[in-house]
């Protein structure tokens, strides 16, 4: 893995130059683990919405590098080399996490031979399953299970104390840990780091063929092997079974270990899909404000030219208004009707001139565009 050493003013140049998560991607090292370094080196980082203002030529701030008063020693970051990197990574982090936890004497690895002080989760599945109306299927033969709102348990009767025991210390060690154990509806789940994990305990089943005299049928039956099964999503499942070298029992320390990184992966994919999804808020809220400045601006140029033909037409109105008062009156035929009409006529030019606008009874309603909307379609016989 190559090291590279770069100072304050070189990073902060980074940081502004490319985004946090493509930085992450060249070197071994987390977004969030650049920004602890930016924050502890005083190196200010763009602000939310940053990167999508500067996609869309948006006009962006960048803050400058203040001094510092601190002691830094100039900044390692180890680049990212090989496409096992990331496996690699994983393996060491597991080794390392469950190193932590087998040899931290404050936590309860063990299984008791006997039912000790069992949690009242465990008093309650322990009762529903004493309880239990077993009626077999065709298929699986000699399990019990667990009902609604009880831990999910599903072994054969001679399974049970040791399912009880097991879940009993698999809870202690969780809840010791700092972990919770939390029922919904006919599932179970590990709450580690506030990330709910599905499990449940259940026996591995074996399969046998069963002939009759005219067909045949394969039926399940308990094997007497004791496991454990994770599902947290589509991709990131583990089961954990009784083997020839260890048992169910002997496995807390790696059960602990793969919950307790398989939440920090969810609450990491999580934070990152609601940091994509603030992204293309913000994307979609930018795009979206362009457009509207766009419509805007196009609504108010064809108001301009609405204006500008309202204009003209209010023009030739007065004109013509004043031409037919002059032909009437070198005729000698301006009467009291048409003086009346004139007064009309003003008071409409009035009323459609951009420039005036005046209120006029009967026309509140009546919008004055309308009049230079030219809504009379095109003859194909003339235009092509």
């Amino acid at each position: 893995m190559k090291t590279k050493t770069i100072s304050r003013k070189e990073l902060y140049e980074m940081v502004w130059t490319t985004p946090l998560t493509q930085l992450a991607k060249q070197y071994n090292i987390s977004d969030n683990g650049l920004r602890k370094i930016c924050i502890k080196h005083e190196i200010p980082l763009p602000k939310v919405g940053h990167w999508s203002k500067k996609k869309y030529g948006k006009k962006v701030t960048k803050t400058p590098l203040g001094q510092t008063e601190k002691k830094l020693d100039d900044i390692k970051l180890y680049e990212r080399i090989g496409k096992n990197n990331k496996k690699a990574h994983f393996n060491s982090k597991y080794s390392a996490l469950k190193n932590e936890i087998k040899n931290n004497p404050s936590l309860p690895l063990s299984v008791p031979s006997r039912l000790y002080k069992p949690d009242i989760l465990i008093q309650k599945a322990k009762s529903d399953l004493a309880t239990s109306n077993y009626q077999p299927s065709h298929q699986y033969q000699d399990i019990i299970h667990t009902t609604k709102g009880i831990l999910n348990i599903e072994v054969s009767k001679k399974m049970v104390p040791r399912a009880l025991r097991f879940m009993n210390a698999l809870i202690n060690l969780l809840r010791k840990r700092g972990h919770d154990i939390e029922i919904d509806g006919y599932s179970t789940y590990a709450i580690v780091f506030d990330e709910k994990i599905n499990i449940r305990c259940r026996e591995k089943s074996k399969r046998v063929l069963v002939k009759k005299e005219r067909w045949t049928n394969y039926e399940y039956h308990p094997s007497g092997i004791l496991m454990l099964k994770m599902e947290a999503d589509y991709i990131l499942r583990k089961d954990w079974a009784d083997s020839k070298n260890e048992l169910l029992e002997e496995q807390l320390a790696k059960i602990l270990t793969k919950l307790e990184l398989t939440a920090k992966q969810l609450k990491k994919e999580r934070i990152e899909a609601e940091e994509r999804q603030k992204r293309h808020q913000e994307e979609r809220k930018i795009k979206q404000e362009l457009q509207d400045r766009k419509d805007k601006e196009l609504q108010s140029l064809k108001s301009l030219f609405k204006d500008m033909k309202r204009h003209e037409m209010t023009v030739r109105l007065r004109s013509y208004v004043q031409e037919f008062k002059n032909h009437k009156e070198s005729n000698g035929e301006l009467t009291e009707d048409l003086l009346l009409w004139l007064e009309w006529a003003n008071e409409k030019i009035e009323w459609f001139d951009p420039m005036i606008e005046r209120e006029v009874p009967l026309l509140e309603d009546v919008e004055r565009n309308s009049f230079v909307e030219n809504k009379t379609k095109r003859s194909s016989l003339f235009y092509p």
